[in-house]
């Protein structure tokens, strides 16, 4: 009788089952190809799909990182006096063997970095590292333009700078280890540093990569190095793009593929510099006017793992600049 009236009382009971949405958010750049953005986008032009299996938009905020107007988004002078500035890391290639070719294309783009340089908003921030036989930390967070310049002119030299001015939080020398700088003999380890260091300042941050190349040659084409894989997650979570900026003096070269490569996984791009490089310098400014949040909402099939993005957008003429890939957890 017992069995039965168990029975009975469980054909009654109401199931519920609990299924947990799992949100995400995403910086994107949707761009021209002169890097002219794209302001009016709403969530109905994305299309996402998160290995494979589409995502629904919830929300697409365009967010504009430098002050000034915009035809579809206004914004007021008191949204301006609030807006913080950008974060925007240097990460600069010095070649070790002073292969001409590296060299000279480094001292040729030298001549424009105070241009570009002057062209950022004055309360961005910037960091200044360089990578020639291991990482070295020239400058923190600062504002100061003059300091960042002449942080850059330096990167040319093979020496040992000692430790940068100390800054006010958020600061990156409290998060990097100075011995492991030293043993990163790889330019991907060495990003994978700077990305750790990174996570702990809030909000988007543009990593700009001058320099030569990544990856490294095979008999199957260019490959990149294996501390590749987890510096991408490591940026990814940082939320870290790269703007890779080929200061080789050549019309091609193998390595640009690793640069390449670094730039469209995390939602960056690349421009070589040998030839007219204030067309790329303009190219980066505008793509770094703004940016998007979508507020993704993934298949409750999903387990949390590091899975494939794809972003798309139904505009004709956009490019976008999304991370190659997204964490669910």
């Amino acid at each position: 009788m017992l069995a039965l009236a168990l029975l009975a009382a469980l054909s009654t009971q109401e199931v519920r089952e609990t299924i947990t949405v799992e949100r995400v958010l995403v910086d994107v750049r949707v761009t021209r190809d002169d890097g002219e953005l794209f302001e009016d986008l709403t969530p109905a032009d994305f299309d996402v799909r998160i290995a494979g299996k589409h995502a629904d938009v919830e929300a697409a905020e365009f967010v504009r990182d430098v002050a000034g107007e915009s035809p579809s988004l206004p914004v007021s002078e008191d949204s301006d006096a609030r807006r913080p500035g950008r974060t925007i890391v240097l990460f600069i290639q010095t070649d070790f063997a002073r292969h001409p070719t590296r060299t000279h294309g480094q001292l040729n783009f030298l001549r424009y970095t105070d241009e570009m340089i002057e062209a950022f908003a004055p309360e961005d921030r910037f960091a200044v590292f360089s990578f020639d036989s291991h990482l070295k930390f020239r400058l923190d967070l600062t504002s100061d333009k003059k300091q960042v310049i002449d942080a850059i002119t330096d990167s040319i030299s093979i020496d040992h700078p000692p430790p940068p001015p100390i800054v006010a939080e958020p600061s990156l020398a409290k998060h990097l280890d100075r011995e492991a700088m030293r043993r990163a003999a790889h330019s991907e380890t060495a990003l994978l540093l700077v990305a750790h260091a990174l996570k702990f300042v809030p909000g988007p941050k543009s990593l700009l990569l001058l320099g030569w190349g990544l990856g490294e040659r095979t008999a199957f084409g260019v490959r990149m190095k294996h501390d590749w894989k987890a510096a991408r997650y490591a940026l990814d979570a940082s939320r870290v793009s790269i703007f890779a900026l080929d200061t080789s003096y050549a019309d091609y070269h193998d390595l640009e593929i690793g640069l390449a490569t670094a730039a469209a996984e995390t939602g960056g791009f690349y421009a070589k510099t040998h030839l007219f490089p204030g067309i790329a310098v303009e190219r980066l400014h505008r793509t770094l006017g703004g940016h998007y949040e979508l507020t993704l909402r993934a298949s409750q099939s999903l387990k949390p793992d590091t899975h494939p993005l794809d972003v798309r957008v139904k505009r004709r003429g956009a490019r976008v600049l999304a991370p190659a890939s997204v964490v669910i957890r």
